[in-house]
């Protein structure tokens, strides 16, 4: 059975072995800030037989509080704890896989140049912003 990570009645059990996640993309949301939230790869990148030159990762405006919970506790599941889980690679492939609906595999096959690019971009747009803390 294949849980969806936006089902709230589903994480404990589900997070218990991530990669049995169906992940469900979150709303889009047209704004001009979508532009910075996207990650573009130096070189095509292939996965299952289709290959990228970018990946929109514009769904993370539509996350919530409770969606950062959800992330961190699948991370905390599979990686153990992390004082700053938002800052780790692991953190920002789940939110990835969140909000893009790609599988976690996608994420966790890109090269690694590029998933450091993903850190940067996940945790630069929870950290960053327009002045407001």
């Amino acid at each position: 059975m294949n849980a969806h990570i936006s089902d709230p009645n589903v994480l404990e059990p589900a997070a218990q072995n991530p990669q049995n996640f169906e992940i469900t993309p979150a709303a889009a949301h047209d704004t001009e800030d979508q532009e910075d939230l996207v990650l573009r790869f130096k070189k095509p990148y292939s996965f299952e037989g289709e290959t990228y030159t970018e990946v929109d990762l514009s769904g993370l405006e539509d996350l919530s509080a409770a969606d950062l919970c959800k992330v961190g506790k699948m991370v905390k599941k599979t990686d153990g704890v992390d004082p700053i889980a938002e800052m780790s690679l692991p953190y920002a492939i789940f939110m990835a896989a969140r909000v893009t609906g790609k599988p976690l595999e996608f994420f966790q096959q890109l090269p690694a140049r590029e998933a450091v690019k993903l850190k940067t971009l996940v945790a630069g747009f929870l950290y960053g912003g327009d002045g407001e803390e």
